[in-house]
């Protein structure tokens, strides 16, 4: 026998730092760089940086592959053998070692770590709704770690979650719904990351809790036969919060995309508005076709732009910062109590299907409702677009208070369209 051998018997020629020997306690701390053999697939892995680490060589549905069993500076060498032993015991049983090891990890992530994981994650490249994205840890912080945040992922009980939502089911019934909603999104993760075997434990609660006294509430909508005069109003203000309401009103876009529009997002001729997909709920980029009342409109704001700042509707206060969400609230509610901002794209969503006669798919798009497939969508915002300009231009006629008969569609797209193409056309094309 070669003079290299290891003198086991079989064992056959060493290569290399290969080195097969059971391994000593010792032998963990001193062992020079190479993989060392304990036997059973189990390696002492030892870089030339003196990084030690462990590793189970194992053949699992008939491929041979390699599992971390941690730092030989956290796990001992005895720890290391049982770890390599309990999966063994789980491949013989059919099973898979590294989903075995996400559940053993999740015992050991509590509920409040998971919770800030998914939101983390949930919100790390969401620009806009700052508010919501608070609210939506604090809400948990408050009612859901103070019972639950310390266990871990796989031992929560729907039980538990229930003892959570009993004391506020009634007395806070869309709190509530919103605390047992992210707690569920917290275990769609943990139990897609392997980290929890059961199902999801907030799955059909809601069916088991007692009636709630109220029922959800939508958003509260000016009638659209008063926005006329919400406009009228409006237009007799230059606050940067007034401009905003208005141009919410005018395009039927939702709030965070108008406060966080910037002059970049305009074409030059100030016909199109490009909403880039952080800025859109379905994030999805959506252009909005701009009417022909928002020229004059932007011409006004843009003689009062703020040198270097591309945001249109820039805070006062801090010209690179947008307004606050409160700002065009407070406003609306100055004049119509108890309406909302985002009730303003309901009203239109009425009109337009009961003035404007517009068929379902064109409005939904003009609201950049995600209806459909991706493919869907796609083609109705590109092939619909001038459906949807000529939808906004009937809104605006509406808006500005225009007597146009509007039991006579054809007569008013007419005007719209004489508008568009006559020699005052108010577009300068430069």
């Amino acid at each position: 026998m070669d003079g290299s051998s290891s003198g086991h018997g079989n064992a056959g020629k060493q290569r290399g730092p290969h080195i097969e020997t059971r391994l000593k306690a010792a032998l963990v701390r001193s062992a020079p760089p190479g993989r060392h053999t304990d036997g059973g697939g189990l390696f002492l892995q030892v870089d030339p940086s003196g990084a030690r680490r462990w590793l189970l060589r194992i053949t699992v549905r008939g491929r041979r592959r390699d599992y971390g069993l941690g730092s030989a500076n956290v796990v001992s060498l005895a720890d290391a053998r049982a770890k390599a032993l309990e999966l063994r015991r789980v491949v013989a049983a059919g099973g898979n070692p590294r989903s075995y090891s996400r559940a053993i990890q999740g015992k050991d992530i509590t509920f409040s770590e998971m919770a800030h994981r998914v939101h983390n994650r949930k919100f790390k490249d969401r620009l806009n709704n700052g508010k919501h994205i608070a609210q939506w840890i604090r809400t948990l912080e408050t009612y859901a770690f103070p019972t639950i945040g310390h266990v871990s992922v796989e031992e929560i009980q729907q039980d538990e979650i229930e003892h959570i939502l009993d004391p506020i089911w009634t007395e806070k019934p869309e709190t509530a719904r919103r605390v047992l909603q992210r707690i569920s999104t917290v275990f769609d993760h943990a139990c897609g990351a392997g980290y929890r075997t059961k199902s999801n434990p907030a799955t059909g609660l809601a069916r088991l809790m007692r009636d709630q006294r109220d029922k959800p509430q939508n958003f509260t909508a000016l009638d659209y036969h008063e926005v006329p005069n919400l406009w009228a109003k409006l237009s007799s203000s230059k606050a940067v919060g007034a401009m905003a309401l208005r141009f919410t009103i005018l395009t039927g876009m939702r709030s965070g995309s108008v406060r966080h529009a910037t002059w970049a997002q305009i074409d030059r001729h100030f016909e199109t508005w490009t909403i880039p997909e952080q800025n859109m709920k379905g994030r999805e980029e959506f252009v909005v076709p701009l009417p022909m009342l928002a020229t004059d409109f932007y011409r006004e704001l843009r003689e009062r732009r703020t040198p270097g700042v591309d945001l249109i509707f820039a805070s006062p206060s801090n010209p690179a910062k947008a307004i606050s969400e409160n700002t065009m609230r407070k406003l609306l509610q100055a004049h119509y109590p108890g309406a909302t901002v985002h009730g303003m794209r309901a009203a239109f969503r009425t009109w337009a299907a009961e003035i404007a006669n517009a068929r379902d798919d064109v409005a939904e798009t003009a609201l950049a409702h995600l209806v459909g497939s991706k493919t869907v969508r796609a083609y109705n915002r590109t092939e619909r677009f001038d459906e949807r300009k000529m939808l906004m231009e009937q809104w605006c006629l509406w808006l500005s208070g225009d007597h146009y008969p509007f039991n006579d569609l054809a007569t008013i797209n007419a005007e719209i369209i004489k508008r568009w193409t006559g020699d005052d056309h108010i577009f300068e094309k430069t």
